[in-house]
């Protein structure tokens, strides 16, 4: 009996060393989280990380929002209605210093991010990624990647950068950063002239169209993910920026050579023109519409919109619902004052709103 007791107990504490030895019983791998040695290692991964990056650059800080409106309301065109710092006014008064520099530093800092996530990604893709989901799908993959940095690059050279025309891009540009960061202390460097800057972004965007989809599966992914025409349809704008406008024409010709009306392209999306900018626009919008060349989706999902003072709609919309804030209304002296802008404009009669003495900018009508 004492016997069997005795080996009992062998087993048991046997049972227990063996137990004891493994780690990955203490401490499990997380479900949540992913490392970056295993971020590749599945297609479904991958896929997940494409659209990480998708969800970095429609950020409310970003082009979910707060880079529209800055766009905007630095023109002529805009009332401030709040005098609200957290909602722009220094960005409007041209003044985005002291305590309200936030504007500028959650701006650059959501863009850097993004640009970052494009560039762990093609740094995974390289390492590993190509090799598990194969060399088709990683080229469509990796257009996008660089489509959306060279789009995030072009976007802070706007804002943070004098004018290409301005000493033929010799002025101080960006820090063109195009190795991913993993860890700190890699964030000091110094910035690249704005030719620089602007020659990696059209880099960027030559690969990007030969990489991306002729079309993808649906119309909302012609319209959410980017495919070739999205591509040629950046670089047109970018060489616009450059004044350079020989190129434009030859990019702009690859989507559509014709030169009357509907302007219809002739090889993958068959983006073109809507009969009317309310149906992409208005009080029932269709956002993937053939005009729709590239386009962020928004739901009502927590964390998968812009956040409410972020939105494009709490900015300008006043119609009687509440929509949004009306931070500001049209100016009567900017673009609704133009007397070649006529009253039948559609523009004019289908996207603005009067309010009392003022009007107000009634495009964005989903919050």
């Amino acid at each position: 009996m004492k016997n069997k007791i005795k080996l009992v107990f062998s087993l048991c504490m046997f049972l227990m060393l063996s137990i004891s030895c493994k780690k990955e019983y203490l401490t499990a791998p997380p479900q949540t989280s992913i490392s970056d040695a295993t971020a590749f290692d599945s297609p479904d991964r991958i896929l997940n990380q494409a659209r990480s990056m998708y969800q970095a650059l429609k950020n409310g800080n970003f082009y979910g929002g707060r880079f529209i409106v800055y766009g905007d309301i630095r023109a002529d065109d805009f009332l401030n209605e709040t005098t609200n710092g957290v909602t722009g006014f220094d960005v409007w008064n041209l003044n985005p210093t002291g305590t309200s520099q936030n504007s500028v530093k959650n701006l650059w800092s959501q863009a850097y991010f993004t640009i970052n996530l494009c560039n762990l990604f093609l740094d995974g893709m390289a390492a590993k990624g190509t090799s598990v989901v194969g060399p088709a799908l990683a080229a469509n993959y990796i257009g996008e990647a660089r489509f959306i940095r060279a789009l995030s690059y072009f976007s802070l050279l706007q804002f943070y950068a004098r004018p290409f025309a301005d000493g033929n891009g010799s002025k101080p540009g960006l820090p063109l950063r195009l190795i991913g960061i993993k860890e700190p202390g890699f964030s000091d460097l110094a910035r690249s002239t704005v030719a620089q800057v602007y020659t990696q972004v059209l880099k960027d965007l030559d690969s990007a169209e030969v990489k991306l989809p002729l079309t993808n599966a649906s119309a909302e992914l012609n319209t959410t993910r980017a495919h070739r025409n999205t591509a040629i349809a950046l670089k047109t704008r970018v060489y616009l920026s450059m004044q350079n406008y020989t190129a434009v024409i030859t990019e702009a010709n690859k989507i559509s050579p014709q030169l009357i009306p509907p302007f219809k392209a002739l090889t993958g999306v068959p983006d073109s023109l809507q009969p009317s900018i309310t149906n992409i626009f208005g009080a029932s919008p269709v956002y993937n519409t053939t005009e729709s060349i590239f386009s962020l989706p928004m739901t009502a999902t927590a964390g998968d919109n812009p956040g409410t003072q972020n939105q494009l709609g709490f900015y300008f919309v006043r119609n009687g619902a509440s929509l949004g804030s009306a931070e500001y209304s049209l100016n009567p002296s900017g673009i609704i004052a133009n007397t070649g802008w006529t009253a039948t404009d559609v523009r004019r009669t289908g996207l603005i709103f009067t309010g009392g003495t003022k009007k107000y900018l009634s495009k964005y009508q989903s919050p």
